[in-house]
């Protein structure tokens, strides 16, 4: 290995060819995070030039990992692979291809012959396919094309060629414009502010000293690397400081730094295997808890859980993927990542999903409760063999747990290693749902076990869910509910997006709603302990939260109702809180409306009703 250091001029100067390999990501430099800096350090190389400052010291810009493709042969073009490094080398081709563009615009064509060099080979003789070898840097597949356009085009035929990419007045669209493009854009518009509308002269002066800061002033170290390096290596010791590259980005290297070595075929397994994660979907950042990362990320995790029964920190997620497939010792890459997109289809589905059906509808219920932890065991059960009937009892299981855990005020903390633990368990002993119940007959504990049938129904009953859950959890609750109370008849009819969570006996009834001795409570509750309302007061803010005393409306209709007697008309509506409840559209309503007045014997009589639905709905092993 060599490593030495060059200005960005040397190491684009001469024939040559920088080859950026199949499986490197798109280009991903923008402008707030990298251009801006990179152009401010070069406009002020450029301004010490014009006032004829020496630059005793260059400005290093990082490193250049390069491997030889090859062995020297006369007559061709030295051709490397760019192993680390292509985000700014193909940077550095993007900023000459902006500079001679402005050059043209002034027009200089000295300036503009003297830069082709660093962008183009121009010796036909030394190529055996002049029209992609042309390129200095033949850049990744993903941005190929338009590299190669940027490299070629001008301002107008860009904003011609790429028409959905600009405003009409000739704007760039940051929001829709691919990032090549962007880049591109960015460099030439700084070049034209920088080199302004004075006389072409004046211009060509000032472009050179931009063109020759950036080519001159501005270093790299190149490491050209040897047979007997270990490329891999080298890579993660570069990227083991500064900004993290994402997990799957080292995962990619390194899979494929493997497959050259095993001389399978790169082409096939891109396009067959690794290009179902290029996708969009996987590179949208989404959030679980406190943790904002790449949905690949999450993914990987999730999928390293479930293989090995082993919980997977996402700061340790390359280190765990490379213990995963050594441990595995797969008999090739292709296999290996055969076992990766075995999850992928579960995974959309949990992320986004459509549709109705047993997986689906778990998703939802994990996302309105936040339990992507449940993940990897869901994935185990996926890629069972395990009939759809099985699936379904199991998806439902998992469901069950976390609903039941929420009603009974029992903590999520440990469903991170409850999951995980259980998915171990089922690779182990089948999975089935006996299996399901196994896994949980040994842990009691208040941390880890599945309520049973009465303790949901005495949570039902009397504990305060109102406040003590999130509204979008318990909003779900009801509304599943509610679904349950339907028959065959009403069933079709959906929720409304907009229902809201209703006291029936409302949180502020002192005022309107006696106690049920008939007597009044004071509007602040305050009574002496000996007082006989104390302890129907005491009830009653219990039960006010409780499931029994909570309904669904309209965000419109809860306001109308608000604080007045149950059978009392409001003066604006003419209606009671009773009438307007009947008048609705969900089942739930009408039964409370059924009851010719409200107060505590309806409320534990309504949750020892719906206590019963929860148990049927959200079922124990």
């Amino acid at each position: 290995m060599k490593a030495d250091p060059f200005q960005i001029g040397g190491v684009l100067r001469d024939g040559k060819r920088f080859i950026v390999p199949i499986y490197q990501r798109s280009y991903a430099w923008t402008r707030e995070r990298q251009l801006e800096k990179l152009f401010d350090s070069i406009d002020a190389k450029a301004c010490e030039r014009l006032a004829g400052k020496v630059t005793a010291h260059p400005h290093y810009m990082g490193a250049l990992l390069l491997s030889p493709r090859g062995k020297f042969t006369f007559g061709s073009l030295p051709v490397f692979d760019v192993v680390d490094g292509q985000q700014r080398l193909t940077t550095y081709q993007l900023f000459i291809a902006a500079l001679r563009d402005a050059a043209k615009s002034i027009p200089d064509a000295s300036l503009t012959d003297k830069l082709t060099p660093f962008l183009l080979n121009t010796d036909e003789q030394m190529m055996k396919e002049p029209k992609s070898e042309r390129f200095k840097l033949f850049a990744s597949r993903y941005d190929r094309a338009l590299f190669q356009d940027l490299v070629s085009g001008d301002r107008d035929a860009l904003r011609k060629q790429y028409a959905s990419a600009f405003f009409k007045n000739g704007k760039i669209r940051e929001s829709d414009a691919p990032l090549p493009l962007r880049a591109w854009w960015f460099f030439r518009e700084e070049a034209q502010a920088f080199i302004g509308d004075g006389a072409p002269a004046d211009r060509s002066t000032r472009l050179t000293a931009l063109s020759a800061a950036l080519l001159e002033d501005f270093r790299v170290i190149v490491i050209t690397l040897d047979e007997t390096d270990d490329a891999q290596v080298i890579f993660e010791t570069l990227n083991s400081g500064g900004e993290p590259l994402a997990a799957m980005d080292l995962v990619r290297n390194d899979v494929f730094h493997r497959a050259i070595r095993g001389e399978e075929d790169l082409d096939a397994l891109m396009e067959r295997r690794w290009s179902v994660f290029e996708d969009a979907f996987w590179k949208q950042e989404t959030t679980q808890g406190r943790l904002k990362k790449p949905r690949i990320d999450f993914f990987l995790a999730h999928t390293l859980a479930a293989e090995t029964g082993k919980e997977v920190l996402l700061t340790e997620l390359y280190a765990g993927y490379k213990a995963f497939a050594s441990e595995r010792a797969f008999p090739t890459v292709e296999a290996e990542l055969d076992a990766l997109l075995a999850h992928a289809p579960t995974y959309r589905s949990l992320a986004a999903p459509q549709g109705t059906g047993a997986l689906p509808e778990l998703a939802r219920l994990l996302e309105v409760f936040d339990v992507s932890t449940a993940y990897p065991l869901v994935f185990v059960i996926a890629s069972s063999d395990a009939d759809d009937d099985e699936k379904a009892a199991l998806y439902r299981l998992i469901g069950s747990y976390v609903v039941r855990r929420a009603l009974c005020g029992l903590t999520p903390k440990a469903f991170n290693l409850t999951f995980v633990r259980v998915a171990s368990y089922l690779r182990t002993h089948g999975v089935t749902s006996a299996s399901f119940a196994a896994a949980f007959s040994d842990s009691p504990g208040d941390a880890v076990r599945f309520p049973g049938d009465d303790e949901l129904q005495a949570a039902l009953r009397s504990r305060e869910q109102y406040g003590k859950m999130l509204q979008a959890r318990l909003r779900y609750v009801l509304g599943e509910l509610e679904k349950a109370a339907r028959g065959s008849f009403d069933e079709a009819l959906g929720l409304r997006d907009d229902l809201t969570i209703e006291h029936v006996l409302p949180d502020m009834w002192a005022e309107h709603w006696p106690l049920p001795d008939g007597s009044r409570a004071p509007p602040d509750h305050v009574v002496a302990a000996d007082d006989p309302r104390h302890k129907m007061i005491a009830t009653r803010e219990v039960l006010k939260n409780s499931i029994g005393n909570l309904t669904l409306l309209t965000s419109s209709g809860n306001p109308r109702l608000g604080n007045r007697p149950f059978t009392v008309a409001d003066p604006e509506s003419g209606l009671s809180k009773r009438e307007a409840l009947r008048t609705s559209l969900l089942k739930m309503n009408h039964e409370i409306a059924a009851e010719a007045d409200w107060g505590e014997p309806q409320i534990q009589s309504r949750a020892d009703i719906l206590a019963k639905r929860a148990v049927a709905l959200w079922p124990a092993p």
